[in-house]
């Protein structure tokens, strides 16, 4: 009997749509990847030429993995002030790898990889869910010209019945994410970057899309998680300096459009456009320090469908995306990492900013053992007429243990605390204790 915040419909008319879906979601994964292995030779061909091809014994390579991973989780549903607090339940995750690189020429090369993440809830099947995940790559070069081609597509077949939250102040801090993405859905990143040198200059066009397709029912009923489409097309152009072969700098413009679907009948929409204005730093300036960092301001314009009381329609916001790693020995790194960004809201009619600081000393104490220590802030702010601005604090520990060239083992720690600064919504508040044992061999 499932409980009643995720009872299934009981339409046959809607459950035969919900298995069509299914069906064609597998169906375009399939297309995705025969396609793909189709066109890579076609698109090496005319990238490289014919003096540059390899041998045919190191043209291809293929790579195998499979990873098993036990965990406890003590808050599987992110709730501290609800009928279901503190949920406690073991979870299963099957995890292989399967890859295929493809280099034709010294010019050019092509990465196909495929892993689906098989999950089990131990007592609790409704939150069982697949992941398919497959990426490409493309790189390569002619002359003075260098490209880079990546496209991330992933399918979640889970429970396609949002959750309820019944807690004062409704989903859990920052929209309780971990929940939301064991639901159906689709995900698709693209990215292409196109750079030419002139000399010691270089101009650089770039291309990015983003989709977020949630296939959950929407439903009106009190506390239903509603989930709602997005996605985001971005391009612009960088005109940079390198000052040595290793560090480059840079100014950029984006022109940006963001667009979110319509939730039942409800008339409010937060689609926008937006200019940036970038100045970046990548590379690595000193042996010891490697950076990316994009930083500058950004005027966006949201359209009517926004709500009377949103206020003024023309924002100026920061946008920052920043990386930094600094080694001051060969066994030690420390990678520092800041996120500032602005997006429709995935719950529907709303949209916040999203903020992330990341800092982690990853150590290792000889050719077999090392560990990972890491903090995590992340902050979700939401814009008027919404009242919410969350915060998920976590820690984390990882220790690896590489027994044999193939395999490895490894536990890990994260300890995650759900924040909210609104009064009267502790219902978002929430402690949450993962621990998890794994191993990976590798073929």
């Amino acid at each position: 009997m499932w409980p009643p915040q995720y009872q299934r419909g009981t339409s046959e008319f809607a459950d035969a749509q919900l298995s069509l879906a299914r069906r064609s979601r597998y169906f375009a994964l399939v297309v995705f990847v025969v396609s793909t292995l189709l066109a890579m030779p076609k698109l090496a061909a005319q990238a490289a030429p014919r003096a540059a091809v390899a041998t045919p014994s190191s043209t291809w390579k293929s790579t195998m993995t499979v990873a098993v991973k036990q965990m406890f989780d003590s808050n599987v549903y992110l709730q501290s002030q609800t009928p279901l607090p503190n949920q406690e339940l073991f979870v299963t995750s099957l995890l292989p790898q399967v890859g295929f690189a493809w280099n034709p020429a010294s010019n050019f090369g092509a990465n196909l990889t495929y892993s689906p993440e098989v999950t089990f809830f131990h007592s609790e099947p409704e939150e069982d869910f697949v992941a398919h995940n497959m990426t490409l790559t493309l790189a390569g070069y002619a002359g003075k010209t260098a490209y880079e081609f990546t496209s991330r597509l992933i399918f979640i077949d889970g429970n396609s019945i949002g959750p309820t939250w019944t807690g004062p102040g409704g989903a859990p801090a920052t929209g309780g994410t971990a929940v939301r993405d064991r639901r159906d859905a689709a995900v698709y990143h693209t990215g292409l970057r196109v750079t030419q040198s002139f000399g010691t200059w270089f101009a650089r066009p770039v291309f990015a899309f983003y989709l977020h397709d949630f296939q959950t029912e929407q439903r009106s009923s009190p506390g239903y998680q509603n989930y709602v489409d997005r996605n985001e097309l971005t391009i612009g152009i960088d005109l940079g300096w390198r000052p040595n072969d290793k560090t480059s700098l840079w100014a950029g413009y984006r022109y940006g459009t963001q667009n979110q679907a319509k939730l039942l009948a409800f008339p409010e929409e937060y689609d926008n456009t937006f200019h940036r204005l970038l100045f970046g730093l990548e590379g690595q300036p000193a042996r010891w320090l490697k950076v990316s960092i994009a930083l500058g301001p950004e005027f966006r314009h949201y359209g009517s469908g926004v709500p009377v009381t949103f206020g003024d329609h023309e924002l100026v916001n920061l946008f920052c995306d920043a990386a930094v790693t600094v080694t001051p020995s060969t066994d030690d790194a420390f990678k520092l990492a800041a996120r500032q960004f602005e997006q429709p809201g995935f719950g529907g009619r709303s949209a916040y900013v999203d903020l992330t600081y990341e800092l982690t000393w990853e150590h290792k104490f000889s050719n077999r053992w090392s560990t990972d220590l890491g903090g995590r802030a992340y902050n979700t702010a939401f814009l008027q007429p919404v009242v919410r601005n969350d915060w998920v604090l976590s820690a984390n520990m990882v220790v690896n243990c590489a027994i044999t060239t193939h395999l490895n083992v490894e536990l890990s720690y994260v300890y995650e605390n759900g924040l909210t600064r609104n009064s009267n919504a502790l219902g978002r508040e929430y402690e949450r204790h993962v621990i998890s044992a794994g191993c990976k061999y590798t073929f």
